[in-house]
């Protein structure tokens, strides 16, 4: 969930929800890539080394991914590079994805934000297609942008619109900074297995768990970034992440 207002004194908030398998390994955001900029933030996924959240701090801006549907599996003896290495492109690559180059991945969206433009980047097997936000409130899924194909998307719309903007000070703890948003991403108290859930919890029919293993918060300033991290969504504890 997002909100962009360019003229506000922080352009851009974001709320998200990470879920995934609940036994797959992963890092807590930290500056796990020096070799592509050190100071770039965000959580890792050890399996593979990439993340599904990052920030840059100089020219404030974050880059996210989340998995669409999956597409066949590719011919024997080929293999596609893993989605997490996308945000990291993108915060990386001078003027942004090469659309020639996104055709390699598994299906995704690729939400890419700064204070002045957010857009997301999505393929689906058959094409690339890229949308620029207008300002307001977006909710971006598994599903696309603001679809109402997922349920989640009408409970929680009016629930976004519902709840003001926060202060978000550089410094104080994240309730003092994000006030509502903590409430929003407590889920509404949706259980973990209804369809409209932001706090997921469901066994799959392997016996495996799927949920949601990390929330964070992120607001944009024109020279500033803030980012927020809990690793446990279900009875958040958060803090503050240093993003140099």
């Amino acid at each position: 969930m997002l909100r962009f207002d360019p003229g506000a004194p922080w352009p851009l908030l974001l709320a998200a929800v990470r879920d995934e398998l609940v036994d797959r390994p992963w890092d807590p955001p930290g500056q796990h890539w020096p070799h592509l900029i050190p100071t770039l933030t965000g959580g890792r996924d050890r399996k593979a080394g990439g993340t599904w959240l990052a920030v840059r701090r100089n020219a404030p801006a974050l880059a996210a991914v989340l998995n669409a549907p999956p597409l066949p599996p590719p011919p024997p003896g080929m293999s596609r590079p893993s989605r997490g290495e996308l945000p990291l492109l993108a915060l990386t690559s001078p003027g942004g994805p090469n659309p020639d180059q996104l055709t390699q991945y598994d299906a995704f969206h690729l939400l890419i934000a700064t204070t002045g433009t957010v857009s997301m980047w999505s393929w689906d097997g058959k094409e690339v297609e890229h949308q620029v936000l207008p300002p307001g409130d977006h909710i971006a899924v598994n599903l696309g942008l603001n679809t109402l194909d997922d349920p989640l998307v009408p409970h929680f719309a009016p629930l976004l619109t519902a709840t003001p903007s926060p202060p978000v000070p550089a410094e104080g703890t994240t309730r003092e900074a994000w006030d509502g948003w903590v409430d929003l991403l407590q889920g509404d108290g949706l259980a973990g297995d209804d369809p409209r859930a932001l706090i997921v919890k469901k066994q799959l029919e392997d016996g495996r768990w799927y949920g949601s293993t990390s929330a964070s918060l992120v607001a944009l300033g024109r020279d500033q970034v803030r980012m927020d991290f809990t690793a446990t969504p279900e009875q958040p504890s958060w803090y503050e992440v240093p993003v140099p």
